[in-house]
């Protein structure tokens, strides 16, 4: 669908692009920064590579004919950036009128800390995941971000700096190196939770194929395989924008996975668990088609 067929481990904006963010807002507040948006998107519609992409993921995937499709695209970036720009807002601590509606936050969340094996918070590239980080707060407990990332470092560093005290540990995924697994170790190890996305992987890891969305797709094996051989739940996790100023939180009933001691018990945990998080996501993508934040050829 297009020449852009998959994710290079790098994301889109960069650190440049947060900088940019964080001087609107201090400079011009969230809502007027909202404004210049609009233009931002339109640019972005007319220019960028992915719009072709995008324009195929509504065709093709929802089936929007004509103008809808152009419509639903513009709305994709323009959804992206307001994201982008709370995102900054709630990790800097600039004012906000946000309100959540929590959807399986006491009855789901809650209980995860008592069990004292830590948890697999699994969620994807849609929405805002910053706004479920705001709701593990009220957990009490560290919570760790699994991500693939050329510029966590610096990300890392930069970011420590606008959110002030808001700390939480991220622990990077590098080619050739299993640090990450020491890092996992220890976290579930100390009943922490560790935050990761199950919809991108790099060229080489090991994926799973899933029929989503009625087209085969590729997923990342990884975080059913950790929940396996870790022998810890997963669950799952998602943070939408339903208006302005108004974001809708998820938290489904945690999988709950026993720890695999063979191949067999591995191969049946990752099916079971990917299938459960593929049902889910196509439930929150035929709920919320605009935010879904992949700009590349996903099914090819």
């Amino acid at each position: 669908m297009s020449n852009k067929s998959k994710w290079e481990g790098k994301t889109r904006g960069g650190l440049s692009g947060h900088k940019i963010f964080v001087f609107i807002l201090n400079t011009f507040g969230l809502h007027i920064a909202y404004f210049f948006l609009r233009f931002v998107a339109f640019y972005f519609f007319l220019f960028s590579k992915s719009t072709k992409t995008s324009l195929n993921y509504f065709r093709k995937i929802h089936g929007y004919k004509g103008l809808k499709a152009y419509g639903a695209t513009y709305q994709n970036y323009f959804l992206f950036g307001q994201i982008l720009l709370d995102k900054v807002a709630l990790l800097s601590g600039v004012k906000t009128n946000f309100t959540i509606n929590h959807d399986g936050h006491n009855e789901n969340l809650a209980n995860l800390k008592s069990s004292g094996k830590g948890s697999i918070l699994l969620s994807a590239h849609i929405g805002n995941w910053e706004i479920a980080g705001q709701m593990l707060d009220s957990l009490n407990t560290k919570f760790n971000v699994l991500m693939y990332d050329n510029e966590v470092e610096k990300m890392k560093e930069y970011m420590s700096r606008v959110m002030g005290k808001k700390s939480f540990n991220v622990i990077a995924i590098r080619d050739g190196d299993m640090g990450h697994l020491v890092e996992l170790h220890k976290a579930f190890a100390n009943n922490e939770l560790v935050v990761m996305h199950g919809d991108r992987y790099l060229p080489g890891t090991a994926t799973i194929e899933k029929n989503f969305m009625g087209k085969l797709a590729k997923f990342p094996a990884g975080p059913f395989v950790m929940a396996a051989k870790f022998g810890v739940p997963i669950t799952l996790v998602f943070a939408v924008k339903e208006t302005k100023n108004h974001y809708h939180f998820f938290a489904r009933k945690p999988i709950e996975v026993k720890r695999a001691r063979t191949k067999e018990d591995t191969d049946l945990v990752v099916k079971n668990s990917s299938d459960q998080y593929v049902r889910e996501l196509e439930f929150m993508l035929k709920k919320y088609p605009t935010q879904w934040f992949n700009f590349y050829d996903f099914w090819k």
